[in-house]
């Protein structure tokens, strides 16, 4: 992976900060903290249902847009594209990362890019997914296909989402722990298993029961995209029957599936997120230099093993603190609610966190090497191909990548990401808990928990690109 963290992850030169780094971590935590004071002030009598009720506007001349097939033809093109791209790029590509079309398609433009766009305007991956294209295809051309078995997609809704949660898990740890993420012939093969998988998994137990339980992105991207502005709203045969524009993130407080499952999905998203970013920090390096000796004789594998488990126990971590501080926000707010009801609607209000966290860390791996894919286009395949004239001598812009800029973006983005965090939690407050002093006595564990947040995420984005940090 480390040459792979070099290519997307590198910023080239250190800062000096122009003030002590602790300056700017309590600023940000004290910015935190004075939110939660406007919210108490301005929103701190919505109780009940009133208190998730949010304001949204018909968009009539988006409805038949909506309705038309194209957006769902449009965008499944372009994913059965991006897919084909990666598969034939990854086996058949130059070994080199830097070289191969398939390390920045999958890294780049789907894991980072796709993402942060999905919570900038909505889930777009229900007009992007390659695989239900490909399924909708084949059963438009009347392929013939096994039967349904009977009671399948019940069986499988049965397992709520703890299959896409070990997906999910799994693709993260061919990024974090496997070392392998920059070998594209290992993209290229993992994305045709995948994708002969998740078309065998729909094919036998149904299309929606397998993407909404079992297919990782699909999962995923349902959560991004309840905090973008774009809400559609559908009738009991899903037929789209209005558009609405909404503020982001208030879609978090839509009523969600209750289970353990989806938050340790969401705590999933946060923590892996979180080691992208510790596994980079002199102290985690310090750290795996002093255990050297127990993961060194094993090679590779050992370190893998290392990398996997550190994985986990920041993942348990996040867990235990969170399920911690849901027990407290149930004594303060002295009302007797379900545990895994209450942790999983306050499980969504930390969503925001993950995105900005996650637009934060890859924004100069979005905004700069993402050009690096213009000129490989040309020749994808490193034949010695022309296959697009007007890309050849491009060279990337870096107007938005000095040390600063990269910095107090970071710093901006992670503070509005907590104070709509903040935000968020109140108002899942004042409908669980019924009254406005129960609500507010719950939320001074919340509070606690995102100045924590913001304060260690803003240290860790510190690291490697400032000295002294």
């Amino acid at each position: 992976m480390a040459a792979t963290a070099v290519l997307l992850h590198g910023f080239g030169v250190r800062y000096d900060l122009p003030a002590s780094l602790a300056i700017y971590l309590f600023a940000a935590g004290g910015v935190v903290v004075v939110s939660f004071v406007l919210v108490v002030l301005f929103a701190g009598d919505q109780v009940g249902a009133e208190a998730i009720q949010y304001p949204r506007r018909a968009l009539p001349f988006l409805l038949p847009i909506a309705r038309s097939p194209w957006p769902r033809i449009i965008g499944g093109l372009i994913g059965v594209l991006g897919l084909t791209l990666i598969i034939i790029t990854g086996l058949f590509g130059s070994p080199d990362a830097t070289r191969n079309p398939a390390e920045y398609l999958t890294w780049i433009y789907f894991w980072a890019a796709t993402v942060i766009v999905s919570g900038l305007v909505g889930n777009l991956w229900y007009l992007l997914n390659p695989w239900a294209a490909i399924y909708d295809v084949m059963k438009r051309l009347g392929l013939p296909s096994p039967p349904l078995r009977g009671g399948a997609p019940h069986w499988v809704g049965s397992l709520g989402i703890w299959p896409a949660g070990a997906a999910y898990l799994g693709f993260a740890c061919l990024e974090l722990t496997t070392g392998m993420a920059n070998r594209p012939w290992i993209l290229g093969t993992l994305a045709a298993v995948y994708t002969a998988v998740t078309l065998a998994g729909m094919i036998l137990y149904g299309r929606e029961a397998w993407l909404e339980h079992c297919e990782a992105f699909t999962v995923l991207f349902s959560i991004v995209g309840r905090f973008g502005p774009v809400e559609a709203a559908r009738d009991d045969g899903g037929i789209i029957t209005a558009v609405y524009i909404r503020p982001w993130g208030v879609g978090m407080l839509q009523p969600s599936p209750t289970g353990w499952d989806r938050v340790v999905f969401v705590i999933l998203m946060l923590s892996t997120l979180a080691f992208d970013g510790i596994e980079v920090t002199p102290a985690w390096q310090n750290f795996s230099v002093a255990l050297e000796p127990l993961w060194q004789p094993y090679g590779a594998f050992g370190f893998f093993v290392f990398k996997t488990v550190g994985l986990l126990l920041v993942t348990a971590a996040f867990l235990l603190i969170f399920i911690a501080f849901m027990e407290m926000v149930i004594y303060f707010g002295n009302r007797k609610v379900d545990l895994k009801a209450t942790a999983t609607a306050f499980a969504l209000t930390l969503v925001p966190i993950a995105l900005v966290y996650n637009a934060a860390h890859n924004y100069n791996y979005v905004m700069v090497q993402s050009q690096a894919l213009i000129p490989l286009l040309d020749d994808p395949l490193a034949k010695g191909w022309h296959l697009l004239p007007a890309v050849v001598g491009y060279k990337p812009s870096f107007a938005l990548a000095q040390a600063s800029t990269v910095w107090f973006a970071q710093i901006i983005l992670i503070v509005i990401g907590h104070v709509i965090a903040v935000y968020l939690s109140h108002l899942k407050a004042g409908e669980r808990f019924r009254t406005a002093q129960r609500a507010l006595l719950s939320q001074y564990p919340m509070l606690l928990l995102m100045v924590m947040y913001t304060m260690t995420s803003l240290w860790i984005l510190a690291q490697p690109i400032t000295a002294g940090g």
